[in-house]
């Protein structure tokens, strides 16, 4: 096949196509706005993080609302028992107080019933004095000695009355006797049983009042937690509302570097309208790199760009550039999958980077110009779908827009 260097007339007449290509490929806003991005991904988990501790905090605020409430009302129930009590130690009191008056009319009884057995022992004990001076007087003698009948009778009235006046104070002294043991009884017995209800009320008065100041000193601590918590939570509120601010101040910042890039894509954008060379992505007009010196996206190092990068989705047809013979359909290298065809005058086309299984053609194929040869994908040293275009002059490179204009 025969090959030379095209003249340079032909270079001229075909820079005189209608390809418009605008330079700068907006990587820059790209990257900057992969920062924003991750920056705003960043902050939403921060977000999420202030609004889930936030949430923690209300969550055990109300639980130690609980228990305050709960504390609150065992304090007002304790309050009650303590007023209940408090009647009970005032109603034993009273009762105490009704005991000792008791006590002291049954003292009184007492005394008087004390008197009155002195008073009859000493009647008794006069007649056994008389009877003992006297000498012992039988009752027949003194029936005998009666002067008569009438006389009779009434020594035996007389005798009689004695007898029953004896047998009364006898009586009366037991009587007498046994009722004031009993009072005695009485009185000490229920002077005890209010003692120990009065000992009894006073110790669980006590015991409410220690419970009630127990609770008192839960619910100022209660109270404190839910002092702090509320702390808490406004400060998480502010730190959610500075985490607001700065997500508003990146969100805008992303949409304005979206729209940059967005503006860059446009300008990238190339409308193919004829010249030596067809358009070999039909279905994307949009340049990603241009041939020239730039930095390599993946080593970081400065090189030559041998070709013309054009974004496209993955499976995007490519076709043939120009008619000519397919001499390379493999993988080879960074360029990983790619496809050279030859062309006449010493002309060739390089398509590279194609996805594993997009070479549709094989070496030795004649296809023509606009015919599918593979299919768009990022194999080899490649970040990103796309088709690495190449021209060649006599086995160098050279800049294919010129050859697309």
């Amino acid at each position: 096949m025969k090959r030379y260097i095209l003249p340079l007339a032909l270079a001229v007449s075909l820079a005189a196509g209608s390809v418009v290509a605008v330079p700068g490929t907006g990587v820059a806003a790209s990257s900057e706005l992969a920062k924003v991005n991750a920056q705003l991904e960043k902050l939403k988990k921060e977000m999420a993080a202030t609004e889930a501790a936030q949430k923690k905090a209300e969550q055990e605020i109300e639980r130690i609302r609980g228990f305050k409430e709960a504390g609150l009302a065992e304090i007002q129930r304790l309050e009650k028992e303590i007023a209940a009590t408090n009647q009970k130690i005032a109603a034993l009191n009273e009762q105490m107080a009704e005991v000792e008056e008791n006590l002291q009319l049954t003292v009184k009884e007492l005394t008087e019933a004390e008197e009155r057995v002195v008073t009859r022992d000493g009647l008794l004990k006069s007649r056994l004095r008389l009877l003992y001076v006297n000498g012992f007087v039988s009752y027949l003698d003194v029936l005998l000695s009666s002067t008569s009948f009438v006389d009779f009778l009434d020594r035996i009235d007389a005798l009689q009355s004695i007898v029953q006046q004896d047998k009364e104070i006898l009586e009366l002294n037991i009587l007498d006797k046994q009722t004031v043991e009993r009072k005695k009884a009485d009185v000490e017995a229920q002077l005890e049983y209010v003692a120990n209800l009065v000992d009894q009320t006073s110790q669980l008065q006590n015991e409410l009042k220690a419970n009630r100041e127990k609770k008192e000193v839960a619910v100022a601590s209660l109270e404190i937690q839910e002092h702090e918590l509320e702390e808490v939570t406004e400060e998480e509120e502010r730190k959610l509302m500075e985490l607001a601010d700065e997500q508003a101040k990146l969100a805008k910042k992303q949409r304005e570097l979206k729209k940059q890039e967005e503006q860059s894509k446009k300008k990238n954008v190339v409308k193919y309208t004829g010249g030596q060379l067809k358009w070999p992505v039909p279905d994307s007009q949009r340049i990603t790199s241009q041939f020239g010196t730039r930095t390599h996206p993946i080593t970081g190092k400065k090189h030559t760009h041998s070709g013309l990068d054009i974004g496209a989705p993955a499976g995007t047809a490519i076709v043939a550039a120009a008619s000519g013979e397919v001499i390379l359909a493999q993988w080879y290298g960074g360029y990983g999958n790619c496809v050279i065809i030859e062309h006449k005058d010493g002309f060739r086309t390089l398509y590279a980077h194609i996805r594993s299984g997009g070479i549709k053609v094989k070496v030795g194929d004649i296809v023509s110009a606009g015919e599918k040869i593979a299919e768009v994908g990022s194999t080899g040293n490649s970040t990103g779908n796309h088709l690495h275009f190449g021209v060649y002059v006599n086995n160098a490179a050279v800049d294919p827009e010129p050859y697309l204009r």
